[in-house]
């Protein structure tokens, strides 16, 4: 097969992945004069601390829970595997918009059901927004929540992956079930593990979305993360030159974790000797079903509470205790906040839909060729960049976008959102293609047919599961995005054609903090607003996805 489809995909990951990338270091060097005038060097150290606690302690914390919730759910009959982990994946399936704005209501420091629960402890309650030493651990909090849920894929597929007949043979032995786990289980998916642990780490880098929306980096820079710090300098510090260090500084940053995962997808699954587990059974399930139902509460109780207050009166929503059960219904914030949703839901529809058809198309096919010809350079290359934050490649972004008068378009969102998809797309389907005989291929080729008809005609409808899957997950992937939309959009769209203003749905949610004090319905409808579509497509492909969906490595 010729390389014909492979050149599309490289063209794109060059022109909006790789080049900007490194044209973000070329405008540090070009501007480094303008660069030291009036830099806010404590600004950038309070930045920088914020973002390695929060990274570090996001990828710790959200990866012990995602290992406890797979034991959890790998040790149960077959039969309750699924319900449960449709559960765990919930806060999956929810955008970062949307569930830090319920999260907001939540720490709320009078009527939150936070404040609720340090008082029934007899605690002094803590204000995880406005006080500035706890400021910073409430983006933690929620930056674990959002976290456990990939994590536990990631985990999951590890131990999917471990032939069932050792646990069969070792029950023979008389292992208990710690000793099988503590000693088999987790020792060979410690590949998985560590896989789950950087791909967070390196994530939680790059995370824009939680900071701005929970507490926009105050009080003071107390929450401040370097991706927020990006785009603060760029729009409210009138520093452009200043955004740009901060953004190849980041990019250094993600690369450390990001080789180190390159370094262990590419390495051969290894054992890892952990220390020997030994208790009854019954002790092990008693323990397990404690903390698994501990973390199921954390998970599940900010998506109920979303559904609770935004289809409630609110008058409900301002007493003490809070109420946790649903008294009266309303659909009047639901069907209100619809109403203004409208422009920014199609531009995040006509935007979605586009740059996942790239993403499908584009890496589908390519991905395609570099299985077969074993391309693992050019795959490396795509988890690379995959692995980086949105601010390694919006200045050089932006910049073009206004020289050609694209700011404020959709067509600027359709050429450069896909980057953050197409190379997932890419890394999940080369996994997939190993698995795929050559014999089709091989045959077709005798047969003297193109690569055109061999890829579209043969290998798509083979593995058109995977494709449907990669298409509804980069669209939800690409309905989740906020910074790209924020920095370059202005406006709504108007209604017209060619269209003009480009402001997506999550832009549309993160207004809606100015209604936070006196309309949590309002607030709580727009996150379900942003939240709603990606549910239902989640749950759609959610069979796939605890398959595992290729993410636990790299093959051949």
């Amino acid at each position: 097969m010729n390389r014909t489809w492979l050149w599309p995909y490289v063209a794109y990951v060059v022109g909006f992945g790789l080049i900007p990338m490194l044209a973000t270091f070329y405008l540090v060097g070009a501007n480094f004069r303008g660069v030291l005038h009036g830099f806010p060097i404590n600004i950038f150290n309070i930045s920088l601390i914020n973002t390695l606690v929060f990274s570090i302690s996001v990828a710790v914390f959200a990866v012990l829970m995602a290992l406890a919730l797979a034991v959890r759910v790998d040790s149960l009959p077959d039969k309750w595997q699924t319900p449960l982990s449709l559960l765990i994946l919930l806060p999956f399936t929810i955008p970062f918009t949307a569930s830090t704005l319920v999260w907001r209501t939540i720490f709320d420091a009078r009527y939150g059901p936070i404040y609720y629960v340090f008082s029934i402890l007899h605690l002094k309650p803590i204000d995880m927004i406005t006080v500035p030493n706890f400021s910073i651990w409430g983006v933690i909090i929620v930056g674990i929540w959002s976290s456990v849920s990939f994590a536990y894929l990631i985990i999951l597929s590890g131990f999917k992956s471990i032939n069932k007949e050792l646990k069969e043979i070792s029950m023979v032995d008389g292992a208990t079930m710690s000793q099988y786990y503590s000693q088999i289980v987790i020792p060979y998916s410690f590949k998985s593990i560590l896989t789950a642990f950087l791909i967070t780490l390196v994530l939680s880098m790059g995370n824009f979305d939680t900071p701005f929306i929970l507490t926009q980096g105050g009080p003071g820079y107390s929450s401040t993360t370097l991706p927020l710090l990006v785009y603060l300098m760029m729009f409210f510090m009138g520093n452009f030159s200043g955004g740009e260090v901060m953004a190849a500084v980041l990019t250094l940053m993600a690369t450390v974790p990001a080789v180190l995962l390159l370094l262990v997808l590419r390495g051969e699954r290894g054992w890892v000797r952990m220390p020997s587990i030994k208790m009854p059974d019954l002790a092990f399930h008693t323990i397990l079903w404690a903390v698994a139902a501990i973390i199921l509460m954390f998970l599940i109780m900010p998506v109920y509470w979303m559904f609770l207050i935004a289809f409630r009166p609110n008058n409900l929503d301002f007493t003490f205790p809070p109420l946790l059960y649903p008294t009266h219904v309303t659909s009047q914030y639901f069907l209100e906040a619809l109403r203004e949703s409208v422009p920014y839901i199609m531009t995040s529809l006509a935007v979605g839909l586009v740059a996942a058809t790239i993403s499908t198309i584009f890496a589908g096919a390519a991905s395609y060729i570099m299985a077969k010809r074993k391309s693992y350079s050019l795959l490396l290359l795509s988890i690379y960049l995959y692995s980086l934050p949105a601010t390694s490649f919006i200045f050089p972004l932006f910049v073009f976008a206004s020289s050609v008068g694209l700011i404020n378009t959709w067509w600027i969102l359709m050429m450069g959102t896909p980057i953050f998809t197409i190379t997932m797309v890419a890394w999940t389907m080369f996994n997939i293609y190993q698995d795929v005989p050559d014999v089709y291929e091989e045959i077709a080729q005798l047969e003297g047919t193109s690569s055109t008809y061999i890829l579209f005609r043969l290998i798509m409808p083979i593995t058109m599961g995977s494709w449907a899957a990669s298409f509804i997950l980069s669209f939800i992937f690409n309905w989740h995005l906020l910074f790209y939309p924020l920095v370059l959009t202005e406006t709504p769209w108007q209604f017209n054609f060619p269209p003009t203003g480009a402001q997506t749905v999550t832009i549309f949610a993160a207004l809606a903090i100015g209604n936070q004090v006196v309309d949590w319905g309002l607030l709580a409808s727009a996150a379900l607003i942003v939240a709603l579509p990606v549910m239902i497509l989640s749950y759609i492909v959610m069979g796939r996805l605890l398959k595992g969906f290729s993410f636990g490595g790299i093959k051949g």
